[in-house]
């Protein structure tokens, strides 16, 4: 194994060790602030990373390669799926067990999968339709539906998953030669935008009276911004089939951090069906790499 796929490897490790940090931010932080103000300030101090990534790279004025109308239209349909997203995603980590909403988040590949289809026009075989079949049989088995343990909150997770596959569809629609920092400071800007016209119109807006929350809050935008760029530049030094197994890594990260900070050790709820999901994603990975062959 080479160097550059050495430290492709190191770098979405950390960019999803960010990911599961940024989650349990979240989970603190909701339990004094809206899920909506969470989600618009991570946004706006998520934008950081991005902007220095920009101006390591091509300079900030590769972001004029996004003014177009087209391009826009994507980015506020975009933000708008990403808030929804996060919407979601966060307010489960605020009521159900951090490594079961983690988990269920992972059938984001499942959904990709399957937009890929309509929305790219892939052909998508008899493998990758098992695998997608296989890992939602993976979510029943964890949702339980027909015992007591279930709850209408394990499904915004997969909501979640639904609009981040979504989101990460619609970034094919942007060209090679337009920087992905670009991208992500105008998606965070209108995801940023919405929800703040939304938290103003609803009234639910908390002061950040102290410091301290202040500095959390700073941190939480950091770590998901570091996150998603991370993931960005790991998969454009290398193969993304090499990569996209280690993605998976998170489900024992999110378990472990779920322990430490909020003393939760879902094992029953989560086997088998996460062996399920996982295996899924695995045969999609596999099914993807040998079409690319």
């Amino acid at each position: 194994m080479n160097s550059t796929v050495l430290k492709a490897i190191a770098i979405i490790l950390f960019g999803i060790a960010a990911f599961d940090i940024m989650g349990v931010i979240v989970r603190l932080l909701g339990n004094n602030y809206p899920i909506l103000q969470i989600s618009v300030l991570r946004n706006l101090f998520g934008i950081i990373p991005s902007i220095v990534i920009l101006m390591l790279g091509p300079g900030l004025s590769d972001l004029k390669k996004i003014n177009t109308v087209y391009y826009w239209k994507i980015i506020i349909f975009r933000g708008a799926v990403v808030l929804l997203a996060q919407f979601c995603f966060y307010t489960s980590l605020t009521k159900i067990e951090f490594a079961t909403a983690s988990s269920l988040g992972f059938t984001s590949p499942l959904f990709i999968t399957l937009l890929s289809i309509p929305i790219l026009s892939h052909k998508v075989g008899f493998y990758r339709i098992f695998a997608v079949c296989f890992g939602f049989l993976g979510v029943l088995a964890i949702f339980q539906p027909f015992n007591d343990g279930f709850t209408i909150w394990l499904i915004l997770p997969v909501i979640a998953g639904f609009c981040y596959a979504l989101s990460s569809i619609l970034v094919r629609f942007f060209p090679d030669e337009i920087h992905s920092g670009s991208i992500q400071i105008g998606q965070q800007l209108v995801t940023a935008l919405i929800g703040a016209v939304v938290l103003t119109a609803m009234g639910d807006f908390v002061s950040i009276e102290t410091i301290k929350d202040a500095q959390i809050f700073l941190l939480l935008g950091l770590f998901g911004g570091i996150g998603v760029l991370s993931l960005v530049i790991s998969y454009r030094m290398v193969e993304p089939s090499l990569l996209a197994p280690f993605e998976y890594f998170g489900i024992p990260i999110s378990f472990i951090l779920g322990w430490l900070f909020f003393a939760e050790a879902p094992f029953e709820i989560l086997f088998p069906g996460v062996f399920f999901i996982v295996s899924a994603g695995m045969i999609i990975i596999y099914r993807e790499s040998r079409n690319k062959l």
